[in-house]
């Protein structure tokens, strides 16, 4: 009886079929259903497979972008200065040669023959110096005989020829032994106290210079000397078109005829005006258009167009825009920069 209910009631209860295999030993096993996942589940499962593998992507990346970074790029380093109020002069080199205006010539008194020659070409005599012995061609012709009654009477059959100006000597035209007529030339000395600089000046700059003016006159070994214009000669080159002015310089020393020396003239002047250096103004490839960069804060410089007025080797007048003592201009580390420029200022 009591199996028969059993029965029964295991006959209204679903029990799960289980199966049993054998494995190669000949062990029972048990094969259970394969379990399946809703096909939400399944999307859900995916997305987050998905969001975790981007995370961890990004991750390694800004890590690597991070550890890659460049350093920030340094600020160019540059100069400043401030607009300097005062003159400036424009100026223009020409050449002036050395010449000697007085010339004197040595002739002989009598006709003979030269014996001695103490001077030689470009040696500087003092006045009274001897400069050539002269045998008289008597004295010669009639010898020993001459000479004893030379002596009786107390003359002799030789002159000497002395220098009449201190000077340098240009050019010596016998030598011992030459054979010269009275008269003939024998050398010729420039006197030193003659020496001048000849300045040829366009015919254009009429009121570049006048009587009076002092201009420095610089050699080529390096000398200055401070010279003194004395006179315009009243004549023009035809073929330069130029005046020549005579420079007078005072204890100008040896200087040899023909040196070539270089003399300034100042060919305009301005007075209390804006003056930089050329450095710090800078200019297009045809010289049309300048400017300055101007610092307008701390670490910032902008670009600032000019009108130039007169240019020296080291200087330039700035006629417009007006500028404040404060304002300060770059001078170095301007060239080829953009309009706008973060700097730092070396002081």
């Amino acid at each position: 009886m009591a199996h028969h209910q059993r029965n029964q009631l295991l006959d209204g209860i679903a029990i799960p079929e289980k199966r049993y295999q054998t494995n190669l030993s000949g062990m029972p096993f048990m094969k259970r259903n394969s379990t399946r996942f809703p096909f939400s589940a399944q999307r859900f499962w995916l997305a987050g497979t998905f969001a975790l593998a981007a995370l961890a992507f990004s991750g390694c990346g800004q890590k690597k972008s991070t550890s890659t970074a460049e350093p920030s790029t340094p600020l160019p380093e540059v100069q400043v200065t401030h607009v300097r109020q005062g003159a400036i002069q424009q100026t223009v080199q020409l050449n002036a040669t050395a010449v000697f205006r007085r010339q004197h010539v040595l002739k002989s008194p009598v006709t003979g023959y030269v014996v001695k020659s103490f001077a030689e070409p470009g040696q500087m005599v003092q006045k009274g110096d001897p400069v050539f012995v002269i045998e008289t061609k008597e004295s010669r012709a009639l010898g020993n005989s001459l000479d004893s009654l030379n002596r009786k009477l107390g003359l002799s059959g030789r002159m000497t020829i002395r220098a009449s100006v201190s000077g340098y000597v240009a050019a010596i035209s016998h030598q011992t032994g030459d054979f010269v007529p009275e008269g003939e030339p024998l050398a010729t000395l420039n006197d030193r106290n003659s020496m001048v600089f000849i300045l040829n000046v366009p015919v254009e700059w009429p009121t570049i210079i006048h009587n009076g003016m002092q201009l420095p006159v610089r050699l080529p070994d390096g000398r200055t000397l401070t010279g003194v214009v004395t006179e315009t000669l009243p004549s023009v080159d035809q073929a330069a078109q130029t005046r020549q002015v005579i420079i007078r310089v005072q204890k100008a020393g040896v200087v040899p005829e023909g040196l070539i020396a270089k003399v300034s003239l100042a060919q305009s002047e301005n007075e209390n005006t804006q003056v930089l250096p050329k450095a710090a103004v800078l200019a297009n490839e045809t010289e049309t258009n300048f400017w300055v960069m101007k610092l307008t804060e701390k670490e910032t410089a902008v670009k600032v167009p000019v009108t130039t007025g007169i240019q020296t080797a080291d200087s330039v007048e700035i006629l417009t825009p007006t500028f404040r003592p404060s304002d300060e201009i770059l001078t170095t580390g301007n060239y080829g920069v953009p309009d706008t420029l973060n700097v730092k200022v070396i002081r």
